[in-house]
């Protein structure tokens, strides 16, 4: 398969990116994103999964395949590790590969699923998730931005993905049709800043 299974005149979808052919509208813009979102969030567990049975099914065998894949060894060794560890029932659909990952190294299911129930309940950063289970307790943010250890750039990705994961959680919990007009008017307010920036570029 070389195209991903999203089939728009205005742009194609190949295996080293997109090429827009025409302009897209906000909306169709936000609506591709929709779509391309929880294939980023699954793709290291598919990937891992994937390895995982063929190392059950096949033994030695499945290296070859390994090798097909073109991917690096240890990237694909890093999946299938996560993917093992993380057991499917396990995984929150909300939550990104990188934050199950985290969570992996912890040794009963139990700890896994209270972490993870925490991330995505509180849309635990991987920084705040990893120092919260390292004190053994919700981490505030000051704490995180306070270890020197955990200090670094904070990129615009980040912040959309906190963004996105609270847009998930609110809308699963109500569907914006459920929502009263006063708490739509004041969200539509608060991101017009949002949608400021993107006109500005």
């Amino acid at each position: 398969m070389t195209t991903l299974a999203i089939n728009d005149p205005k742009f194609s979808i190949t295996p080293t990116g997109i090429q827009f052919r025409q302009n897209l509208s906000f909306d169709e813009w936000d609506n591709l994103g929709q779509k391309l979102a929880p294939i980023g969030r699954s793709i290291g567990f598919i990937i891992g999964d994937w390895i995982n049975y063929g190392d059950k099914r096949y033994g030695e065998k499945y290296e070859e395949a390994l090798a097909n894949t073109g991917l690096a060894y240890q990237t694909l060794m890093n999946l299938a590790h996560v993917a093992r560890k993380v057991e499917i029932y396990l995984r929150k659909e909300n939550l990104d590969w990188s934050q199950h990952a985290t969570v992996a190294k912890l040794k009963t299911e139990e700890e896994k699923r209270y972490w993870l129930d925490m991330a995505d309940k509180h849309g635990l950063s991987v920084r705040r998730l990893r120092k919260s289970i390292n004190i053994g307790r919700l981490a505030t943010e000051e704490e995180v931005q306070g270890d020197s250890a955990d200090r670094g750039y904070v990129s615009y990705f980040a912040l959309l993905n906190r963004i996105r994961r609270w847009w998930v959680r609110e809308t699963q919990k109500a569907p914006v049709d459920e929502w009263d007009e006063d708490r739509r008017q004041g969200l539509k307010k608060d991101f017009k800043l949002i949608l400021d920036i993107y006109q500005a570029l």
